[in-house]
């Protein structure tokens, strides 16, 4: 009775998840009610209470599982490019990350949920940069530093690293707009994207050796 109890809260609980992921993605936190995530889930209100205390801890669960995941292919781009030379290692983040962006999937509720938390800040948005950004920033750091010849804490590292991110992103956050100043009947062609990805990493390569030859910044920042 009591094991079948839990399995039923479980069950629950994970489809308040799905739901809420759902609703929060496409109408952002202030838009949606616990009692339209519930009607549609098929469960009552007090399952909410139950579960994760308030609307707040509901989405605050619903991003952390969307920081996980974007961590998780981080980690997958990183590793897919271990072994390889320096540049080679950067080349190859770079476009394993335009291809993740940029493909040909329709965009997933989780990168609509960060989209909109990022124009739209909540007390979750801690949530994305703990678990989505900091556990690889030291990895992607290190990579960096070691192109720049300099220890992780300097300044420069943390630039070049946010500059390299900055233009890799403004192809998403910047695809309606790219798209319609192309030529009619232009997509995001496999080929268009390894285009993109070689020039981004040439022009940051190229970036990072000049700032390697400038004087050191003072470590302020820190990765």
């Amino acid at each position: 009775m009591a094991t079948t109890r839990a399995i039923a809260n479980l069950e629950t609980r994970q489809r308040l998840l799905n739901v809420a992921a759902e609703f929060f993605a496409e109408q952002g936190f202030n838009h949606v009610t616990v009692r339209e995530i519930c009607q549609v889930a098929g469960a009552n209100v007090a399952a909410v209470n139950y579960h994760f205390r308030d609307k707040l801890g509901l989405y605050k669960e619903v991003v952390e599982m969307a920081a996980n995941a974007i961590n998780r292919s981080k980690v997958d781009v990183i590793e897919a490019a271990e072994g390889l030379a320096p540049e080679d290692r950067l080349r190859t983040y770079i476009r394993l990350t335009l291809h993740r962006l940029l493909g040909p999937e329709e965009d997933s509720w989780m990168e609509k949920l960060i989209a909109r938390e990022m124009m739209d800040p909540t007390p979750a948005l801690d949530l994305i940069v703990e678990k989505g950004i900091k556990p690889t920033s030291q990895r992607l750091g290190r990579m960096v530093a070691e192109l720049l010849g300099t220890p992780l804490d300097d300044a420069r590292v943390w630039q070049c690293f946010l500059s390299i991110q900055a233009q890799c992103l403004f192809y998403k956050s910047g695809k309606p707009i790219s798209v319609r100043m192309s030529p009619p009947g232009f997509r995001y062609t496999p080929e268009i994207i390894d285009g993109l990805a070689h020039h981004i990493a040439e022009f940051s390569l190229a970036g990072i050796r000049a700032i390697a030859a400038l004087k050191p910044q003072p470590t302020e920042w820190k990765l």
